[in-house]
């Protein structure tokens, strides 16, 4: 029995369960969705800083 092996009889006597891979996984899904929510607000603050430097161009339809 290898030490991984006895860590999970160990854990499984006193009644705990390994989470370790679903606790990573949930971690890498929290930081992609992280990332993507920065990404956009990045691109968002970009374009809004882009279309208020440029001339103001008002046209008004003639009645």
């Amino acid at each position: 029995m290898d030490s991984q092996e006895q860590y999970e009889a160990l854990l499984a006597k006193w009644g705990y369960a390994d989470n370790s891979v679903e606790n990573h996984a949930r971690r890498q899904r929290r930081a992609r969705r992280v990332k993507a929510v920065v990404s956009f607000m990045k691109a968002t603050l970009k374009n809004i800083k882009k279309m208020s430097a440029r001339p103001q161009q008002i046209s008004q339809a003639s009645h």
